[in-house]
């Protein structure tokens, strides 16, 4: 069974707060950098749950769906980020940087989980932050 992406996530954004599903995008460091340097740096609550409601035990990894449109899944780009367990435990974060985005630029991200047989789950809502400085 998959989780639900839409299910069970808080999404933040670099100081703007969604309550849509999964991820936290924000950070702060200045450097010299091009207009390709951009960055936002993703993090969220693990889900523990299926659709079904039973226990999640089967989590592989999760795709960071990112796109300067809406909705950025499942049809954009995306970066899988590995799964440290099978049966997240609750509150147990993961996070991840996006990079080599146009500083200023607006982003949408979405998330999805896929499980162990490789099997996608639907995506959460989108959330949108501008690219900053790493």
């Amino acid at each position: 069974m998959l989780t639900s992406a839409g299910e069970r996530f808080t999404l933040l954004v670099v100081g703007f707060v969604f309550v849509a599903c999964i991820a936290t995008l924000g950070g702060l460091l200045f450097t010299k950098a091009s207009a390709a340097d951009g960055v936002l740096d993703v993090s969220w609550t693990a889900p523990t749950t299926n659709a079904n409601g039973g226990p999640l035990t089967d989590l592989a990894s999760y795709r960071v769906y990112y796109s300067t449109t809406n909705p950025p899944c499942p049809g954009g780009p995306f970066l899988t980020v590995a799964s440290s367990t099978a049966r997240p435990t609750p509150d147990q974060k993961v996070s991840v940087r996006l990079t080599g985005l146009t500083m200023g630029q607006l982003y949408y991200v979405a998330i999805a989980t896929v499980n162990s047989r490789g099997m996608l789950s639907g995506c959460t809502p989108a959330a949108s932050a501008r690219a900053r400085r790493p």
